[in-house]
C-alpha cells in the first residue's frame, strides 16, 4: 500500500511539474543593456500583440531592467534585433500630474512578469498590469484619488521613427488609429491598425502635436482598463477582432488563457535537470516561441508585401521575419516539436515570394520585420524534412530572379550566394529541372574560387573585424560558412587532420565569436571532420563553462570578457550579443538536447552530449522521442556511444524522419575518450 502511495505521489509530483514550465521562465533574462536586448512583454506564443514597457533609458526592444523610469507602454516589438529595433508602436501611459524628462519614476520592486502578464507600480501610487490574447492587449490601471489622472496615448513612439498617424472616436468608449512607422534600420515601412476600448468616457479626448490626452478624475484605487486590438488589414479587422474575441473576456481570463497557451509550448520539450539548468533552457526555449507572428484575420485574410488583401488558404498566415539570423537553427528545431505551424510557416513564406518579396522589410509590412535573404534555404530545409509546398513550381522563377538580381561585393557575401545557390539548385532538382540544377550547382561551387584566394591561406589579416568589407565578423569567422560544402574545404585544406587542427587553433585562440552568427555551427564541424569529441567538448563549453570571449558586433574588445556566454539574469548574454527573434536561444536550446543543424538543406541534426539526462519532445501524431543519457555530470560530457531503438550509430548525426517516428535515442556519457 505504501509503495502504491509512493508512485501516486511521484506520478502527481511530476504532473504538477509538467504543467508549471511557465514558472521556470525568467522574463527579465537577457532585458538589461546590450546583453540581448530582450523584454518581458505580455504576449501569447506567436502573437501579434506584444504589449510591454518601454523605459528610459531603453533597448532595442524598448525595454532596459537597469532603467528607473518608464515613458510608456507600446503593443508590438520584435526580440532583440539591431539597430533601434523595431516596434515600439502607441505607446500608452497612465498619468498624474506632469512627467518628467526621463519619462515616469517606477517603484522597481513592485516590478513581475510571467508568460503572457506583466506589472509595476508607479512611484505617483498608479499600479499597471498588462496581458494580451493574439491581437488585444490588456491594460489594468490602479489608480489613487485625483483630479489631475490621464491615460496619455503616443502614436510617435515608434523606435525606427513615425512616418504618419490619424484616428477617430468613435462613441464615448472606442476610437480608432491608423500608424505607418518605419520598419528595422529605417527600410521600409509597416502600417498598423488599431481599435481602443477605455472603461472612461473618451469624451474629453484632446490632441496635443503627435500625442493624445485623455484626463479625468479617479477615486481611490479606481480600476481604469483599456484594450487595444491591431490588425495588419484595416481599423475595422481590428475593432472585429476586439468585438469577435476579446470584448467579453475578463483581464483574469485572458491572462489565465495565455498562460495555459505558453504552457502548452513550453511542454513541447521536457527535461530532466537541476533546477538552475532547467530555469535557464526555458526561459530561452520561450523566446522561441516569440515570432514570426500570426497575422492572418478570422476570415483568413492578411495583407500581402504588395499591398493587397489575400485569403491564406490553406493556412494561417504569419509576417515579422529576421531570416538572416534564424534561418540558421531556428525553423529546423519548430519543424520537428511544431509541424502545424511548420507547415504554415513555409506557406507564409512561399506567400513573400508569391506577393513580392524583398531583402528587408518592404512597404506595406503589417507588423515589424527585419530581414528575408536565405528564405530560399529554409524552404528547400522544410520541404527535405517532409513538409509540402504546392505552390513551388509558381514562385520558382521569382526565386531564380532574386538571385540573378542579386551581387556579391564582399567576400562573406559570395558565400552567402553561394549557399542561397545551392539551395536553388536542389529545388529545381525537386522540380526536375536537370539542366537548373546543374546550373546553379556550378554557381553554387564558384565559392571555392574566392575561399581558396581569401580564406584558405591564414595571415595575420584574418583577425580585423569588417576586413576585406566583412559584414560583422573576421575571416576566420566566416572561414566555416559554407555549410552546404564541408566536405569541400576539407579537401581544399589538405584532409580533415589539417582542416581539425586548423579549427582547433579557432576556438583554443579565442578567435570564436559566439556573439553573433556566422559562425555559430563551427563548433559541430568536428563531428563532420570524424573528431566528435572536440564537438563536445566545445559545444559544452558554450553552453555552461566559463569562456574568453574577444568580439562584439563591429569590433575586439581591448578587454576580453570572461565568463559564461549564457546567464539566468537581466546581463544574460555577453555583450553586444542580441538574440536576434530567437536564434541564439534557439542555438542554447538546440544545443542543451543535442540536436544541432548544420546543413540547412539536409534533413539531418549533429549529436552531441545533452546537458540533460532525460529530454522528451513532443513530435505530434501522440509519439515521443526520448534523448536519455547515462552517467551525465558535469565532467562526463563525452559521447562514448549513442543506440537508437537499441542499434548503434555511428555516425554522430540522427536524420530527421528517425526522430519524428518517436522512440529512445540512448547515449553513454564518460569521463574522456579517445579519438
Amino acid at each position: 500500500m505504501k509503495r502504491i502511495c509512493l508512485l501516486s505521489l511521484i506520478l502527481f509530483v511530476q504532473s504538477t511539474q509538467a504543467q508549471n514550465l511557465g514558472g521556470y521562465v525568467n522574463l527579465f533574462l537577457g532585458t538589461g543593456g546590450d546583453h540581448g536586448q530582450l523584454d518581458p512583454s505580455a504576449c501569447v506564443p506567436f502573437g501579434m500583440m506584444k504589449l510591454g514597457p518601454d523605459t528610459e533609458p531603453g533597448n532595442h526592444g524598448g525595454y532596459n531592467f537597469d532603467a528607473d523610469h518608464i515613458r510608456h507602454f507600446s503593443h508590438n516589438r520584435i526580440s532583440g534585433v539591431g539597430c533601434s529595433g523595431s516596434g515600439g508602436n502607441l505607446g500608452i501611459v497612465p498619468i498624474i500630474g506632469t512627467p518628467n524628462a526621463k519619462g515616469y519614476a517606477i517603484d522597481k520592486a513592485t516590478e513581475s512578469a510571467k508568460p503572457g502578464y506583466y506589472t509595476i507600480g508607479f512611484t505617483n501610487k498608479i499600479k499597471a498590469e498588462l496581458t494580451a490574447t493574439n491581437y488585444t492587449g490588456y491594460h489594468h490601471y490602479q489608480f489613487p484619488a485625483s483630479d489631475s489622472a490621464a491615460v496619455l496615448y503616443n502614436p510617435a513612439s515608434a523606435f525606427a521613427g513615425l512616418i504618419n498617424w490619424k484616428h477617430q472616436v468613435l462613441n464615448k468608449h472606442e476610437m480608432v488609429m491608423t500608424i505607418e512607422a518605419r520598419n528595422t534600420c529605417g527600410f521600409g515601412r509597416y502600417i498598423v491598425y488599431y481599435h481602443v476600448w477605455s472603461s472612461k468616457d473618451l469624451s474629453g479626448l484632446q490632441q496635443q502635436g503627435d500625442q493624445l490626452m485623455h484626463y479625468f478624475a479617479t477615486k481611490p484605487n479606481e480600476q481604469v482598463q483599456l484594450q487595444v486590438s491591431v490588425s495588419g488589414i484595416s481599423t475595422s479587422d481590428a475593432k472585429d477582432h476586439w468585438y469577435r474575441v476579446s470584448k467579453t473576456q475578463s483581464f483574469q481570463q485572458v491572462a489565465k488563457t495565455a498562460a495555459n497557451l505558453w504552457e502548452q509550448k513550453l511542454a513541447k520539450i521536457i527535461v530532466t535537470g537541476d533546477e538552475a539548468n532547467n530555469q535557464l533552457f526555458y526561459s530561452l526555449l520561450y523566446r522561441v516561441f516569440l515570432n514570426p507572428v500570426l497575422t492572418v484575420n478570422t476570415s483568413k485574410k492578411f495583407r500581402g508585401t504588395d499591398g493587397n488583401i489575400h485569403t491564406a488558404d490553406p493556412h494561417h498566415h504569419y509576417d515579422g521575419w529576421s531570416m538572416w539570423d534564424n534561418y540558421r537553427n531556428k525553423f529546423a528545431l519548430l519543424s520537428i516539436i511544431e509541424s502545424e505551424l511548420t507547415q504554415d510557416i513555409l506557406y507564409s513564406l512561399a506567400d513573400l515570394y508569391k506577393y513580392g518579396k524583398t531583402t528587408w522589410g518592404g512597404y506595406f509590412e503589417s507588423t515589424p520585420t527585419v530581414r528575408t535573404d536565405h528564405t530560399i534555404i529554409t524552404i528547400l530545409d522544410l520541404l527535405k524534412r517532409g513538409y509540402s509546398l504546392p505552390t513551388l513550381n509558381a514562385i520558382y522563377p521569382k526565386m531564380v530572379q532574386e538571385l540573378s538580381n542579386t551581387t556579391a561585393k564582399s567576400p562573406d557575401a559570395k558565400l552567402e550566394l553561394c549557399y542561397d545557390f545551392w539551395a536553388l539548385s536542389e529545388l529545381a532538382g525537386f522540380l526536375k529541372k536537370p539542366a537548373d540544377q546543374q546550373l546553379f550547382y556550378n554557381r553554387a561551387m564558384e565559392y571555392k574560387t574566392v575561399w581558396k584566394e581569401k580564406f584558405m591561406t591564414i595571415t595575420d589579416k584574418f583577425d580585423i573585424m569588417h576586413g576585406d568589407g566583412l559584414y560583422e565578423g573576421t575571416l576566420w569567422q566566416y572561414r566555416w560558412h559554407v555549410q552546404f560544402d564541408i566536405p569541400g574545404i576539407i579537401g581544399m585544406v589538405g584532409g580533415p587532420d589539417t582542416f581539425t587542427n586548423q579549427l582547433k587553433y579557432f576556438f583554443e585562440n579565442h578567435l570564436y565569436n559566439h556573439g553573433n552568427q556566422p559562425d555559430l555551427h563551427a563548433a559541430y564541424l568536428f563531428n563532420m571532420a570524424g573528431k566528435p569529441g572536440l564537438t563536445q567538448k566545445w559545444v559544452n563549453n558554450i553552453l555552461a563553462k566559463d569562456m574568453e570571449q574577444h568580439y562584439g558586433t563591429h569590433s575586439k574588445w581591448k578587454t576580453p570578457y570572461f565568463g559564461k556566454i549564457y546567464k539566468n539574469q537581466p546581463a544574460g548574454f555577453i555583450p553586444e550579443m542580441d538574440d536576434d527573434e530567437g536564434t541564439m536561444s534557439a542555438w542554447y536550446v538546440m544545443s542543451a538536447i543535442g540536436l544541432y543543424p548544420v546543413k540547412l538543406g539536409d534533413p539531418s541534426f549533429q549529436l552531441t552530449t545533452p546537458l540533460f539526462s532525460k529530454v522528451t519532445l513532443d513530435v505530434g501524431k501522440g509519439k515521443k522521442f526520448i534523448i536519455q543519457t547515462e552517467n551525465l555530470s558535469a565532467n562526463n560530457i563525452y559521447m562514448q556511444s549513442a543506440t537508437l531503438h537499441g542499434l548503434k550509430i555511428k555516425e554522430r548525426q540522427i536524420e530527421q524522419q528517425a526522430i519524428l517516428k518517436g522512440g529512445l535515442l540512448k547515449i553513454e556519457a564518460v569521463l574522456q575518450i579517445d579519438e
